[in-house]
């Protein structure tokens, strides 16, 4: 490109025509680097909410884990060898500390048989035989099946054998 006087014609500066070639290319280059963080921000922003997501659910299954184990402990606290173990379904926990309710533990429902007696037998180095007569010491085993639930449908199911040391 040239300019033309009145007199004569004089050739453009090499700076000027690159400037104007390059016109536009910051914002080009500027709009193409902003899109690009802007896409890398949604994607951070969408990990961390599946983050979120599973860690919620793995919380509720830990808490309707410990439900489950709860309602066990408490069947096995009932065990005396001489009757069957009890459990009637109770919540647990402090209402306050669960807004959306309380988890609970019952009796495993799926189970054929939640608690079942799984027989006796005699309990080794255990007869106290005192001039011929005395008790006879047998351990009775039973098989507890509970289920744990928190209130939004997640529940855990826990299975034991436990036995407890009878007399008679």
């Amino acid at each position: 490109m040239t300019f033309r006087s009145a007199s004569r014609t004089v050739p453009m500066p090499h700076s000027v025509r690159a400037k104007r070639s390059q016109a536009g290319v910051a914002l080009i280059a500027a709009m193409m680097i902003l899109a690009l963080v802007a896409t890398l921000a949604i994607a951070a922003m969408e990990t961390t909410t599946r983050d979120q997501q599973v860690a919620g659910v793995q919380m509720r299954g830990r808490v309707a884990f410990q439900a489950a184990e709860a309602g066990l402990a408490t069947a096995l606290a009932s065990l005396d060898g001489n009757t069957t173990p009890t459990l009637v379904a109770a919540d647990i926990g402090v209402v306050g500390d669960y807004p959306q309710g309380q988890p609970r533990y019952q009796l495993d429902p799926a189970a054929a048989t939640p608690v079942e007696n799984l027989g006796a037998i005699p309990a080794p180095g255990m007869s106290l035989n005192i001039n011929g007569s005395g008790p006879t010491f047998q351990l009775r085993m039973w098989r507890i099946h509970v289920e744990g639930s928190e209130p939004r449908g997640m529940t855990s199911r826990v299975e034991a054998a436990a036995a407890a040391l009878w007399g008679n």
